[in-house]
């Protein structure tokens, strides 16, 4: 199974239970599936924030991903079924802080990639840290002692 099919989020999302041995597998498509959504934020896909999600995804994941499968997943079936943020809330409490993190530089280096960050951006930048339920000091890489 393709982590561009989002089968595991799907299934976690509907109540699924997660094995451990699936946490990275879950990781891997939260992070694509974030970063793909968000080349759609601002209701244009640039074909260079598609290009650096493929770069990001292809560092972080040791995969590599292909033009269509980024923008098919921007666009899915599953944002139509219920809003975005509630993916990402339900799915992130299963991943670890470090993976948050790695989500959300990932977005930060995605919508800094066109040279310049719209208001849909924002507002799908600020519902993204809600849902990955990151304070703000978290949100820079800083730990609480």
């Amino acid at each position: 199974m393709s982590i561009s099919d989002l089968k595991l989020v799907e299934s976690i999302f509907k109540g699924g239970s997660l094995s451990k041995d699936k946490e990275q597998e879950l990781y891997s498509e939260l992070f694509f599936m974030v970063l793909s959504r968000a080349t759609a934020a601002d209701l244009n896909i640039e074909t260079v924030e598609v290009e650096k999600v493929a770069e990001i995804l292809s560092s972080h994941l040791d995969k590599e991903f292909s033009a269509q499968e980024i923008r098919v997943a921007a666009l899915s079936r599953l944002y139509k079924l219920e809003p975005f943020d509630k993916y990402v809330s339900k799915l992130s409490k299963k991943i670890t802080l470090e993976h948050r993190q790695d989500i959300l530089q990932g977005l930060i280096e995605v919508f800094r990639s066109d040279g310049g960050v719209g208001v849909l951006e924002a507002d799908f930048f600020n519902k993204v840290v809600g849902g990955l339920g990151l304070s703000a000091a978290r949100r820079i890489g800083l730990r609480s002692a």
